[in-house]
């Protein structure tokens, strides 16, 4: 991709669903700093909107909620991308969720490869997650329902 795009490219909306280690970085005004989180749970709805979800607790929220502009950076293919646009609070405490959950959206507006000049990611990162296989199932299934249900 070169340039400024302004829709998630297909590409981009199959990888966003919620298996993807994806870094949020929102300004905080109150707190006078870029707060940073590494997320999982995030979903390309369609091709101008995602949506994903953190603990309600989260400082993010406090800047969500003014409607503040959220960055979101992760690795795709050979490359570093960064999506930005004005966030919005969903819901501060999903419905029938084991873990206390707010839902974020995102309101896609710039789409950017932040790759360094004549860099190729050779290698996306991997994770696992350290609890039991029955409950990564669970919470998942709960999160990608309510992520789709508002």
């Amino acid at each position: 991709m070169k340039g400024v795009e302004t829709v998630l490219s297909e590409e981009i909306k199959e990888l966003l669903q919620g298996q993807s280690i994806v870094f949020c970085n929102v300004y905080n005004k109150n707190m006078g700093k870029v707060l940073s989180s590494a997320l999982s749970w995030v979903f390309a709805i369609d091709h101008k909107t995602i949506r994903f979800a953190v603990d309600s607790k989260s400082k993010i929220l406090e800047t969500v909620k003014e409607r503040g502009f959220i960055s979101l950076s992760f690795f795709a293919g050979e490359s570093v991308y960064s999506i930005s646009g004005p966030s919005s609070l969903i819901t501060e405490k999903a419905e029938n969720m084991t873990l206390k959950m707010a839902i974020i959206e995102v309101e896609v507006e710039e789409v950017r490869d932040i790759t360094f000049y004549g860099a190729q990611i050779t290698q996306e990162p991997r994770f696992v997650k350290t609890y039991k296989e029955s409950l990564i199932k669970k919470l998942d299934h709960e999160v990608k329902e309510a992520v789709y249900a508002y």
